[in-house]
Order: C-alpha cells, then structure tokens, then sequence
C-alpha cells in the first residue's frame, strides 16, 4: 500500500534527499545503431547525427550526437518524479504529475564511440498554486552527462508538477479533424536544412524568422517511435495500476491517462517536444553552428490527434568576447487551435564572417592506392 497520499508527505520525503545522486545507470558506448535509433524515435534526420560519410567530410569529421540525444542517455526525470522515495510508496491515482519543461547546456560534442553517463540528484523543491492544479509541488531534478574521459557534456535540468490527483483532464485542445488531419511527420524524409552551408553571424538579424518544422498530426505511432527508438528499448517490469500497455509508461491508454495522468486522452512525453524545439534550431543554424543552451516550458498538454508546427524567431544576436558570437532564437510548437503548446528560448553559437577553415589536408579522403613506397 502506498505509504505518501498527500502533498505534505510528499515534500518532506523529497527534502530528505535533496542533493543526494541516484545510483547512476551503467556506462554505454555510442554507436552508429543508438544514433539512428534516436532520430527514428525523435524524427530528426539530420546527416550530420545520422549519416557517416557526410559527417566524416564535415565540420567534426565524425558521426556525433544531436543535443536531444541526452535524453536517449538517460530521460533524466526520476530525480524530479520519485528523488529518493521508493516509487511503491507514492501511487498515480493519489498524487499525479505533469513534465513542466527542462533548461539544457551543452559544453562539447558527444563523439561516436565516447563510453557515456548520467547522475541524477534532486536539487529543489517549492510550493505553488496553480488554477486547474490547485495546490502543488514543482519538483527539480539535475541530470550531468559525462564521458570517461571524466568530462561533463551536457547538464539538464527539470521540472515536474505533483500535485493531488482529481480525476479529471487538464485544459486541452479537442483533435484536429479527421477530415483537416496531416500526415505525421510530413518533413521526415524529406526537408531543406541549412546542412554544410556556413551561417554566419554577420547575416541574421533580429526579426529573422526560422523555417517551420511542421510535425504534423500526432498519433500512437509516433507516441511509440520516441518511447522505444529514442528512449528505451527495455520492456517494463511491471504494469502500471489501472492499465494492460505495458510501454510508454500507459500513455497510450486513454482510459488510464485520464484516471491517473490528468490528460484528456493518450499524451507525449514532454522532452519529445523539446527534441522538435532543438531540431528547429539546429536546422536552421547549419553544421557550423553550436547550440549552447536551451530553456524549455511546457504551456498545455500535447495529445494523440493535435496537429503541430515549430516555428521560431531570433530575437537577438550579440558578442561575447573577442571571438565568439550568439544568436538567441525564441521557438514554439503550435497546435491545430494555433495554441502555443511548449517554447523555448535558444542560445546559438555562430561562425563570423570568412572564419571557417578551409579543409584540412589531414581530413582529404584516402586516395584509392594508399599503399606506401620505399625511401632511400
């Protein structure tokens, strides 16, 4: 039997281990495999994460990871959902959740073939309230991802509302129509992206719009895609109270997200959106570029049957020293009512003008006969 049934409980079991790791998950190698895997979960077909001879000819000279590729290392929420308390003590139908949004900083590129980790840890917890809610906690959870080279790659942090589980949905959008549906994912396959073409600073300008990432209508496959290509492709130990699906932790049950989840019908996971967000980004800013940073919210629920677009803005460029320069570009996923859905605020690295290198003899491809002559 669940030992926590309210929020007081809830706080003073989750203050108890604030700033204590969770044991972390074993260390895993990058492979060509993970890679694909998470861009057919997350529908980010970017060759530069995905495609190795065109990444060997380009800027890394090497396959490496797209930034929402953290979350395939590791979802980085438990800290955030459970901190320390025993997942047993605390039951859905008592005290629900809801994944407000993360802030993510990238500090060097995941290689393929890096051996790779992640420690969670709780580090905050507040009160609020909230009008459809009510009384509630915001739970924040800090995720550092590491290489073995004892390197910290990236750093995420979440939040996720707990609050008294009334039975009932939150405030969402009805379907689009069968009829007005979009195909998911319509720009999979195919899409113009920026690619090897150097963006550089000099030429954007506050007020310069992005290209539309249309994402189409949301179903039960792609719910499935991101929950077993980009996440995890592990079946789940035991089935949730209340549902028979066994994957994607019973989102895809309506009956069961209605009951325990506060959702009208069968949802996302939160950081699927935020993938979408970055991918809008990194499009847009071409190979050359970095992305830095990025501070996400989620604003309404996402469910099987919207239809969503990623559209974005740049709201600012900037100097940070001698030679580094930013852009800030401001991103939302818009549904069929045209209602924001989830934004961010992106931070870009770009190249200047005329500052990226020729290509280094060292990089040329082989020629055909490599083998070596005899020296006298």
């Amino acid at each position: 039997m669940p030992e926590i049934t309210t929020l007081d409980e809830f706080e003073a079991a989750y203050k108890a281990g604030l700033g204590e790791p969770l044991p972390p998950k074993p260390w895993r190698t990058v492979t060509e495999e993970w890679l694909s895997r998470y861009a057919d979960g997350a529908g980010d077909y970017n060759p530069l994460f995905r495609d190795r001879s065109y990444a060997d000819a380009g800027r890394h000279h090497s396959l490496v990871a797209p930034p929402g590729f953290v979350f395939s290392i590791d979802f980085g929420a438990n800290a955030s959902i459970w901190g320390h308390i025993a997942e047993a003590d605390v039951a859905m139908r008592d005290l629900t959740i809801l994944y407000l949004g993360a802030s993510i900083e990238w500090y060097r590129p995941i290689w393929l073939g890096d051996r790779i980790r992640a420690v969670q840890y709780p580090s905050g917890i507040r009160r609020t309230t909230l009008r459809q809610t009510g009384e509630a906690l915001i739970c924040t959870g800090t995720t550092e991802y590491w290489n073995s080279r004892g390197e910290k790659v990236a750093e995420l942090t979440n939040d996720m509302l707990r609050f008294a589980n009334r039975g009932s949905a939150v405030e969402s959008s009805p379907p689009a129509p069968a009829a007005g549906g979009v195909a998911p994912d319509p720009l999979v396959w195919e899409r113009t992206r920026r690619g090897d073409r150097p963006r550089y600073w000099d030429t954007v300008a506050e007020g310069d719009t992005i290209p539309d990432l249309p994402k189409g209508t949301y179903t039960t496959t792609e719910l499935y895609l991101f929950a077993h290509g980009a996440l995890s492709t592990r079946r789940s130990r035991k089935v949730d109270e209340g549902t028979i699906d066994m994957g994607a932790g019973g989102r895809a049950d309506p009956a069961y997200a209605r009951a325990t989840r506060a959702q009208a019908r069968s949802f996302d996971y939160g950081p699927q959106r935020i993938c979408w967000l970055s991918q809008a980004v990194t499009d847009w800013m071409g190979d050359h570029g970095t992305l830095v940073r990025i501070q996400a919210r989620l604003r309404r629920p996402n469910l099987v049957g919207d239809t969503n677009t990623i559209r974005g803005t740049v709201v600012r460029t900037y100097r940070d020293g001698a030679d580094e320069q930013f852009a800030d570009v401001d991103v939302e996923n818009v549904n069929q009512d045209d209602v924001v859905t989830a934004s961010a605020r992106a931070t870009v690295k770009l190249p200047a003008q005329d500052s990226v290198a020729a290509d280094d003899p060292l990089f040329a491809a082989e020629p055909e006969d490599a083998t070596g002559g005899i020296y006298t």
